[in-house]
Formats: structure tokens, C-alpha cells, sequence
């Protein structure tokens, strides 16, 4: 069923009330229901940017900077969820805290600290990763795809009066790899600064460690005190000597000797210890600038945080490059060698100076050093946040020695070793792709690099995404095939495709598999754009598509059907339908077919191939089998019993079997393929074409109920109605048809678009309409037959007006198939002979075991007729009397024959009074007489 919630989109308006699918579950839990909802708004509001796409056609450059738009759109989502999310979690703490405790006893630190449903964490965690990844992409796809414009010139001279803020920026135009890292950068930074915790809270623990109350300034409060009572005790004055005796004895902390000056380098200078109070105060301080480096703040907010400490030293340690994720704050001041001796000097603090491993971890940063950084590092981007800042730092070194003068370059780099990272990863091209597969195997983020959307950020920053789509779809053919095979989802894997699925998105995580398919578009949108995306169906394309096809599922699944044509097509070829026409299958009001006919249109779709292609595709899919039984004796409409002189031979009661609950899913489906025909002008001879192959497929297997099931709701005369406009008021009179072929054949239907030929090709639909009908109306009277000979049963006058009424409908259809049935076809086609052998003989002798009932209960005008029905049979131009030879049962014709015979000897007058006027009308004309088979007394 459509979407519930109202939307537009091309126009056309979405959200009237439609009835359940028979699938679904109405006891749906609410629990359910609010995430199943929070997903359609979802997927509503990513389905409207990707449909603005295809709307109007536009140059290469306005589509791709269309695009980019669209990623900046998803992350615009993403963050604003993430936010709303943040929020609602806030506010439902705060009111947790007044069920649990009075306002007065409970601060708010209290209040953060309540523990939320890890539903809603998890949900936060999800929504907090995907906006990580969007923000990666609209940072990084416009670096990877950008417009085909001449690269701009960049100086080659030697630096000497440049600012580095002037070097940084011919710099980054200088290398495309350089302004990736900087994305990745900016990226990981501004994830950081949204998803943590507040700096303050982080360091919260050691400043209550620090034993200094709300004191957060003021340097080492607790080793000055000690420092000053010493001197006070001891009559000390000026600095202290930290190697004199006295000072060694008395100046210490149980067995660590305590610094004797309080400059920041001491502790290492000395090697001695602060008190541990200060310590924990030192590493609260460094564990902020850490934080403040992660994040990317600016350096007006690393001046801020240390200046509210009385610490700004810290901040101009820091002040020469801290690359801030604001572009507007990246100005260095200083000169390029100077640039080159504090990178050096920053690495010589993270390998070698420093008290505190978050201190070190600092330099390291700043120093584009790795392994100090990692000491620190907790999780993923942590650890590519290390790598990625070491590269660049490191290529930014390297740029600077080119340009400065040689002789001085030298003496900086002879004299002050730096880490080189870019030697250290070693293969330029590769870097990326080496680096996330070791997250694979590193003890500290194992288990998070191989989540599938660390899986997806890695394939982002190892540039590994269409390999990446790749395995996805393959992941998913093999998750879509483990119970049972699916024709959606293939596997298109081999025995040696080595692809663990558990790190890939599932199917059943549909908001997983609404991010990958469009980053999967919007890739394959910009390679298309770029011309490296390949015209042809490969197995890798097809492979890429399964995560498409995995999402057409998930919107079917959610009821959001109406937006399914738009990503069906984004598939090539074949695919496209063959993904819609089986997912819309629970799409049964014709209000929303012909809704998501004109979407369709709206998309450029042909949807006259699309209807087409419905049955046309089933039966390639579900071949009958390629063996016949032999077509004599598959069926039969008596009971064992003996004929009688009354009833003659007694007919079955539901010979067609009990009617299932839900038809096949096939016959289901090939069924409703002719019912889009409908709704699609023309195809005229098309749809014949597959409503007489259907029909065969029925016929042949001896299908009824699903034959049944096709003749009531599509019929024949419906195609003329809806496709010629030729209107019968009854199409139970099946003369309707000679009346149209007639006409056809004059010429007067012209107008209508009907000629002979049009006739023909629905004559064999329409015959074999009537085949099922005629079934349907003498099982109908076989039940009859049975209730009025059961005693217990009381009859009226209704009963047998029902009777009748069914008898009418017997002996119309009959008519086609007493005349020539499946004798005249466009093409010659032995399945309509096999047709004929099984059913002309059943039909013809249960068609006068019907009259011969309806002769002794209704009026013997039935008998008569029954014996104009062996005249016709007995003419030397019947048709029937051939097959019911070949199938050796004119025996069993003949004594039907002789008993209708005998009860129209000794039959007296009519008891019900059906016959009528009408009655002795049909007598005179066929030249009938009751008495000439009256016996006298």
C-alpha cells in the first residue's frame, strides 16, 4: 500500500487513505509502528533530493554541483537529527530527575549522568556516524570529481619574505592529496567537536583529584605551598638548589624528590615529581589542549581555554600550526624556517619530554608524530585522525624545505630530526586502503573498523568505493539466498570470493540500507558525469545493483511503494522493471496503479514496455514443466456412481476442488500483470498475446482456480470496454462476441480501432474464457444436483430460479466450445490441441448429463434439447465427434444420449413451469414436438 503520510512529489499527491495489503500485519507493536514511521520520514525526505535530480536536464557542471548539493542536503539531515535527538534526550533526563529526586538534591552534572534506553543511545550512535559520513563525502567528492578546469600555476621560487599562511595555501593547490587529508581532517575534527563531551566535564575528574575546590588557574597550587613552607621552615631564600643535601632531605614526597621552581619544563628538566594533586591538575590541563587539538578548535579558543587557567603559554606552544577546522583561523604568522624549527622541536617534546602522555600526545600532534598520538588514541578516528595529521604535516614539511633556502633547510633538518610519515606509510597511492586494513587488526579498534559503516568510511577514505558497492552487493546476494534463492537479491558470488557478510549492512537494517544506496547513486551519478562508468551490464554493475534492489524491498516492506519507481530507475536494463513488477505486488487498487503508472512516465519510463515485461518476465521466470501428462483422463466432472432416469448421469459436486484461501503466488502474479494492461492504452495484440499464454498455462495444468480467478477479473469483454470503448451491458450472452466480430468484419468499428484482425487475435482469450466459465456455472448446478436429491434439504421456488439462471450461463459458453473451439488461431499451435483432447469430451458429455438434469427438475424443453445436441454433433462438419472418438468415449456420449432419451419418453408435464413462452418460441423454431416422444397409454 502507498505511503500514509501525505507528500507530493513530481506533482502529483500521495497520501490518501488506501486499503491494508494483505501482508500486512495490522498488531504491529507501537514500539514498531514509531520506528517504522521515524524511517518513512527518512526515507521520504532523501527520496525528495534525489528526485530533484532528474527533473530538468542540466549541463555536467550544473549536475555535478547538483550533486554535491544533495550530499550537503543529507548531511544538513543527518546533523539536524543527531541535534533534535541530543535534545529530546536532554529534555527527557531533566524530567527523569523530578520523578527521581527534588530539584534542590540533584545538580545537573546529576542530571547528564542518568542513564538513557540503550535504544535511543544506539539509535544517536547510528544517526551521529551517518551525519560523520556525509559530512566525509561533501568534503571529499568534490576534491575526487571536480569540473575538468586547468590546474592553477603554483611558484617554484625560493621563500625568503613569504608569510607561511601565503606557502600553506599555494600548498594545498599544489596537491590534490594534501587538500584530501585536510578534508578528512576537518571532518574527524568537526565529528569530534559535535559528539563528545563537553571539554569541562572530560577533565572534571582530575581537577576533583587536583583537591583545589572550583580553583582551575593559578598553576601548581598544592608543590608551591610546599615549596614556600619549606622555605619558611628552613629560612630558605632565592631559587633552590635541587642538588644541595638539605634540599634532597627535606623536599620531597615520601621517596619522590618534589621540584624546586615552578617553570613548566622543571619536571623533566630536574626529573622530579609535582605533588600529586598538581599532577592530576597538569594532566587535567594537558588532557584539554589535547581535546582542544582533536576538535579542531580555533587558536582564539585554545587562547581562551588557557588563559582562564593562567596557562597561555601553552596556547603560543601551540600557536604556529594547529590546523583548526575553521579555515578563517588556519593564518601562521611565522616565517617558513622558523615553521620548520618548531614542527622539530614539537617532535622532540612528544618523543622525548613531558611528564604526561596526553602532553606528549599534544607535541605529537603538533609535530605530525604517530606513535605518541596513538598512546592516546581511543577509537577509529582517533587513530586516523593520528596518520592523516601526520601526513600532512609531514607533506607540508616537505613543501617548505623546497622552497627555502637550501643552506638553511639543511641546517634545521641535520641538526632537529622530525618524523616522517609519508615515508613511514611508504606507496603514496595506497595509503588510505593500508591504513584502515590495519584498524582491522589493531587490538584498540578491531571490532569498530569492521561495523559496517566503518566498513563504508574506510571504502571513503581509501577512495575503494565501487569495490567497496561491490562487495556490498555481493554480501547482500549471499545474505538474500541463504534459506531459500532469491530472483531481487542474486548472489552473484563464486566459491573463492573470500566476503565476510557479518561486516557488511544487513537486510533487515533498513536505515543502513537507505545511507548506502544513495551514496551508491550518488557515486554512480558522478562517475557517469566524469565518463568512467561503463554503458554495459557487467557482473560487477549487476553485483553494485543488489543494494538498489535491497532497498526497493525495504520500501515495500514499509508501505512507502510510491517511491519505489525512482530508484528501480537508477537500475540498468532489465532489472529496473523486473525490481518494480515484483515489488508492487501487493499494490492492488487501481486508484494507486494508475498513480504509479504516471510517476513512472513523470521518471521517463516506458511504461508500456513496463507492463509488458510483467508476464512476459514470470513466465521466463516460471517455465512450465516440459512434460505433458497425456490429455485424456487428467479431469472429470462425474462421481462413480451409476446414471439414474431422473438425474441420468450424477455430476460431481466441486469437481474444480475446494478454492484456496490465497491463490499460487505465480498464478497470483501473472494475473495481476494482465490487470496493468488496464490501465495502459493500446497493446492490444500484446495483451492477448500474454492473456492467451496464461490462460494455456492454466488450462494445461489443469489450474481452475487460478484459470477461474483470471476469467473473473480480467475479462474479455472488460479489454473491449476499457481499450475500444465498446460497451455490452451483458457478457454472460456470449453472442456479444459473434455481434462485434460482424461488425469488425463491415467495418463499422473503425472508429473504435477494430478490425478483423483485432477479433482474431482475441478469439482464442475469449474461447478459452468461455471453457472456464462454463466449468464454473455446471459446478454450480452439480451442487444443485446434489442438494435436491438429499431429503433433508427443503427446495423452493428461489433454489430452482438459481438453477436456471446457472443453465442459461451453461449452454451460452457452450456454444463457443461446441463450435470450432481452438480450431482458428493466428499462429498454429499444438497446445491448443492438447487443449481440445482433454477438455471437448468431458465438457460435451457433462454438458448432457446438465441437460439431462435441468430436463426432469426444470422442463423437458431440456431433453429436446439435448437431443438437438446429438444431431449437431452427428453432422458430417462437427468437430467434436473427432476428438471424442480419438479419446475413445463415444460410448459414454451415445448412452448419455439414450438416457436423456428415456426420460423424455416417460417424462410427463412440466413441474417448475421454466419453460414458458420462450420455451415453446425455441420449439417452433427448431421444429420440436413434446408428444413425439410421448409414450400413450
Amino acid at each position: 500500500m502507498l505511503a500514509q503520510h501525505s507528500h507530493s512529489m513530481y506533482g502529483i499527491q500521495f497520501g490518501g487513505p488506501s486499503p491494508p495489503s494483505p501482508e500486512s500485519d495490522d498488531q504491529m507493536s507501537p514500539v514498531y509502528n514509531g520506528v517504522q514511521d521515524g524511517f518513512a520520514r527518512d526515507a521520504e525526505e532523501f527520496a525528495k533530493g534525489l528526485d530533484s535530480l532528474t527533473l530538468v536536464p542540466k549541463s555536467a557542471a550544473d549536475k555535478r554541483a547538483e550533486i554535491f548539493r544533495l550530499v550537503d542536503s543529507y548531511y544538513q539531515y543527518a546533523i539536524n537529527k543527531v541535534r533534535d535527538m541530543r535534545k529530546s534526550q536532554e529534555q527527557l533526563s531533566i524530567r527523569r530527575s523530578y520523578d527521581t529526586s527534588s530539584q534542590d538534591s540533584m545538580d545537573l552534572d546529576d542530571i547528564e549522568s542518568l542513564p538513557r534506553s540503550p535504544a535511543s543511545t544506539e539509535m544517536l550512535k547510528s544517526w551521529e556516524l551517518e551525519a560523520q559520513t556525509w559530512d566525509m563525502l561533501r568534503r571529499l567528492l568534490p576534491l575526487r570529481y571536480p569540473n575538468r578546469d586547468p590546474p592553477k600555476s603554483t611558484r617554484h621560487d625560493i621563500l625568503r619574505f613569504q608569510a607561511c599562511s601565503e606557502v600553506w595555501d599555494e600548498f594545498l593547490q599544489s596537491d590534490i592529496s594534501a587538500q584530501e587529508r585536510k578534508a578528512v581532517l576537518e571532518c574527524l575534527q568537526a565529528s569530534a567537536d559535535e559528539t563528545r563531551r563537553d571539554i569541562d566535564d572530560l577533565v572534571r575528574d582530575y581537577q576533583k583529584r587536583a583537591e583545589r575546590g572550583d580553583i582551575i588557574a593559578y598553576g601548581w597550587l598544592h608543590t608551591r605551598s610546599a615549596i614556600k613552607m619549606q622555605k619558611n621552615l628552613n629560612g630558605w631564600s632565592g631559587p633552590l638548589d635541587p642538588n644541595a643535601s638539605d634540599v634532597v632531605q627535606k623536599l620531597r614526597n615520601g621517596s619522590n624528590l618534589m621540584v624546586t621552581q615552578l617553570d613548566p619544563d622543571v619536571a623533566t628538566r630536574q626529573n622530579r615529581k609535582l605533588l600529586p594533586q598538581d599532577e592530576y591538575f597538569e594532566r587535567a590541563i594537558w588532557l584539554g589542549c589535547y581535546e582542544l587539538l582533536r576538535r579542531g578548535r580555533s587558536i582564539t579558543e585554545i587562547r581562551d581555554w588557557c588563559v582562564e587557567r593562567t596557562e597561555v603559554w601553552r596556547a603560543v606552544s601551540m600557536s604556529a600550526m594547529p590546523l583548526s577546522k575553521d579555515e578563517t583561523q588556519s593564518q601562521f604568522s611565522c616565517d617558513p624556517l622558523s615553521m620548520l624549527l618548531w614542527r622539530r622541536t614539537c617532535f622532540a617534546l612528544a618523543r622525548q619530554g613531558g611528564t604526561d602522555d596526553f602532553e606528549r600526545a599534544v607535541y605529537g600532534i603538533l609535530s605530525g608524530d604517530i606513535s605518541s598520538v596513538e598512546k592516546v588514541c581511543e577509537d577509529w578516528d582517533d587513530f586516523v585522525f593520528a596518520h592523516y595529521n601526520a601526513l600532512l604535516r609531514t607533506q607540508f614539511d616537505a613543501y617548505l624545505m623546497k622552497r627555502s633556502p637550501q643552506d638553511a633547510a639543511a641546517t634545521v633538518t641535520q641538526s632537529f630530526p622530525a618524523f616522517n610519515a609519508v615515508q613511514f606509510h611508504g606507496e603514496a597511492d595506497s595509503v588510505g586502503e593500508r591504513l584502515v586494513k590495519s584498524l582491522e587488526t589493531n587490538i584498540k579498534t578491531s571490532a569498530e573498523a569492521k561495523t559496517p559503516m566503518k566498513m563504508l568510511q574506510a571504502a571513503i577514505l581509501s577512495n575503494n568505493l565501487d569495490q567497496y558497492t561491490y562487495e556490498l552487493g555481493l554480501a547482500l546476494g549471499k545474505l538474500a539466498n541463504e534459506d531459500e534463492a532469491s530472483a531481487l537479491i542474486p548472489n552473484f558470488s563464486s566459491p573463492g570470493d573470500d566476503i565476510d557478510a557479518t561486516k557488511f549492512v544487513q537486510l533487515k537494517d533498513h536505515n543502513g540500507l537507505r545511507v548506502l544506496v544513495h551514496v551508491y547513486l550518488v557515486l554512480a551519478s558522478l562517475e557517469e558525469l566524469q565518463g568512467e562508468r561503463h554503458v554495459e551490464l557487467s557482473e560487477h554493475r549487476k553485483a553494485q545493483e543488489n543494494v538498489v534492489s535491497a532497498y526497493v524491498s525495504t520500501l515495500r516492506l514499509a508501505h512507502l511503494t510510491d517511491m519505489m519507481p525512482l530508484y528501480c530507475n537508477q537500475m540498468q536494463g532489465d532489472r529496473a522493471f523486473f525490481t518494480l513488477s515484483r515489488n508492487i505486488t501487493n499494490v492492488t487498487n487501481t486508484h494507486e496503479r494508475e498513480l504509479l503508472l504516471r510517476l513512472m512516465e513523470k521518471l521517463g519510463m516506458d511504461v508500456a514496455e513496463f507492463v509488458q515485461f510483467q508476464p512476459y518476465s514470470l513466465l521466463q521466470q516460471h517455465p512450465e514443466p516440459e512434460e505433458h501428462q497425456p490429455a485424456f483422463g487428467r479431469f472429470t466432472v462425474f462421481t462413480n456412481d451409476p446414471p439414474t432416469l431422473k438425474y441420468g448421469r450424477p455430476l460431481k459436486p466441486d469437481f474444480l476442488g475446494e478454492p484456496p484461501e490465497h491463490l499460487n503466488q505465480v498464478d497470483e502474479h501473472l494475473i495481476q500483470s494482465l490487470e496493468w494492461f488496464l490501465l495502459v492504452d493500446g497493446l492490444w495484440n500484446e495483451f492477448f498475446q500474454f492473456g492467451t499464454a496464461i490462460y494455456k498455462r492454466f488450462l494445461k495444468q489443469f489450474n481452475f482456480h487460478a484459470a477461474r480467478a483470471l476469467a473473473e477479473r480480467v475479462r474479455c469483454s472488460e479489454i473491449f470496454k476499457r481499450k475500444a470503448g465498446i460497451v455490452y451491458a451483458d457478457d454472460e450472452d456470449v453472442l456479444w462476441f459473434e455481434e462485434v466480430r460482424a461488425s469488425a468484419a463491415a467495418g463499422s468499428l473503425e472508429e473504435n480501432g477494430i478490425g478483423p484482425g483485432e477479433v482474431a487475435a482475441a478469439q482464442n482469450f475469449f474461447e478459452m474464457e468461455c471453457l472456464i466459465r462454463a466449468l464454473d456455472a455446471m459446478e454450480t448446478i452439480a451442487s444443485s444436483e446434489q442438494l435436491a436429491q438429499d431429503p433433508t434439504e427443503q427446495v423452493g421456488r428461489d433454489f430452482w430460479t438459481n438453477v436456471g439462471t446457472e443453465l442459461k450461463r451453461v449452454k451460452s459458453y457452450m456454444r463457443p466450445i461446441l463450435n470450432n473451439w481452438l480450431m482458428e488461431s493466428i499462429e498454429e499451435d499444438e497446445d491448443f490441441t492438447y487443449l481440445r483432447d482433454a477438455y471437448l469430451p468431458e465438457m460435451i458429455i457433462g454438458y448432457v448429463s446438465v441437460l439431462h438434469f435441468v430436463g426432469t427438475t426444470l422442463t423437458r424443453d431440456n431433453l429436446l434439447e439435448c437431443m438437438e445436441l446429438a444431431s449437431v454433433i452427428a453432422k458430417k462438419d462437427a468437430d467434436v465427434a473427432a476428438v471424442i472418438m480419438k479419446a475413445g468415449r463415444m460410448k459414454e456420449l451415445v448412452e448419455g444420449f439414450a438416457n436423456c432419451s428415456k426420460a423424455l419418453a416417460i417424462s410427463g408435464t412440466d413441474k417448475k413451469g421454466a419453460g414458458g413462452n420462450s420455451s415453446k418460441r425455441m420449439m417452433r423454431e427448431h421444429g420440436w414436438t413434446r408428444e413425439l416422444w410421448s409414450v400413450k397409454k
